[in-house]
């Protein structure tokens, strides 16, 4: 099924015009990674073949996290320290300026979502298994 938002949309809404620091494949990979997380929670009766306004715009929102938050791992990995005379300087809070944002708007993608999915709005929650003893048996 094809993704409900583009990258046109996706770009222009974050304002990320720069295809040296974003290219298309990565744009598109966040698309893909929206679109993959949306269906796992889509309800059956949504309209995918003329998807509603909000549909789109929350795709575009996830997306829009997802990118960032690629964004902000492309910046911790290519981060150097600089020392000079002994003093290092720090690199800035990019990247956890980034992760907030992408946060934020990830909350709102789901909000806006929320009438299109089969449960409440939010992350997936996470699987639980059973206790298993590290160190042998319990006792």
């Amino acid at each position: 099924m094809a993704a409900f938002t583009t990258e046109d949309a996706v770009r222009l809404a974050f304002q990320v015009n720069d295809s040296g620091w974003t290219p298309t494949a990565l744009v598109l990979s966040s698309i893909d990674e929206a679109h993959e997380a949306i269906l796992r929670r889509l309800d059956p009766a949504a309209d995918t073949q003329s998807p509603a306004a909000g549909l789109v715009r929350g795709e575009t929102l996830l997306a829009g996290a997802c990118l960032l938050r690629s964004l902000a791992s492309k910046d911790a990995v290519l981060q150097k320290d600089i020392v000079i005379g002994g003093q290092r300087i720090e690199t800035g809070q990019r990247f956890a300026a980034l992760m907030a944002l992408s946060a934020k708007v990830e909350e709102d993608a789901w909000q806006t979502l929320e009438p299109f999915l089969l449960g409440p709005a939010g992350r997936c929650p996470a699987s639980v298994t059973g206790t298993v003893p590290v160190l042998g048996e319990g006792g």
